[in-house]
């Protein structure tokens, strides 16, 4: 199954919690309040980061000076690790989405070190890598070829395969969707507002409950 939205199945914060890593201690953790930049695009950097709590985007500015939102990663959730890839110059901007944003860092030695250890970990890392590229892949054949409607049925459906439930956490805010989806908070509340009336979904900020997949699936095509 194709997962493009969530890596919450690839939860490589439940594969190797750090605090119990040998040699983890408080000073490769660091929290942040929101809005603080984690790292500078084009600065060069030898850590993997993961987020222990709250939200991190990864971002971009065009030539206006306006924010694009990447991608916004939650608890469990890697970030930086192209590294592995051979990319130490960043390509982004980290940025806290939240006040009290925990970010655990380490270096690539260590996770290269941690990764011919533990299979696991190591299909984790790569997989993850590989679903990002597709990731970027659909988000792109999306804005160009959906409207807004179509655009949140499609990233609902796929959370919803993702999951395998028909409930699961609301992790995006609608402002967080908005900048994902190159859409407008305005436009993302009335599209959830039809999606409520029409009965295919229940939506409250914790969680979201898919009632008729079947014609959400239908909406995202």
């Amino acid at each position: 199954m194709e997962k493009f939205w969530s890596l919450a199945n690839i939860n490589v914060y439940k594969i190797l919690c750090p605090p119990k890593l040998k040699g983890y201690n408080d000073a490769v953790g660091k929290k942040y309040s929101k809005e603080d930049v984690i790292y500078f695009e084009k600065n060069k950097d030898y850590n993997v980061y993961l987020v222990s709590g709250g939200k991190v985007k990864l971002i971009n500015y065009d030539e206006n000076g306006n924010e694009i939102v990447r991608q916004i990663i939650t608890k469990g959730g890697l970030f930086g690790e192209s590294l592995i890839l051979g990319t130490t110059e960043r390509n982004e901007y980290a940025v806290a989405c939240d006040n009290n944003t925990a970010v655990c860092s380490m270096n690539l030695e260590t996770m290269k070190d941690l990764m011919r250890k533990n299979e696991n970990f190591s299909t984790a890392i790569y997989k993850m890598i590989g679903l990002k590229i597709k990731k970027i892949e659909r988000r792109l054949d999306m804005l160009v070829g959906k409207d807004v409607k179509s655009r949140v049925a499609c990233y609902l459906y796929d959370r919803y395969e993702e999951e395998g439930t028909s409930q699961f956490p609301n992790h995006l805010s609608q402002k967080e969707l908005a900048s994902i989806l190159a859409a407008t908070r305005e436009s993302i509340n009335k599209v959830y507002k039809d999606l409520r009336n029409s009965s295919i979904v229940e939506i409250t900020r914790k969680h979201i409950k898919i009632l008729d997949p079947d014609q959400l699936k239908k909406m995202s095509e």
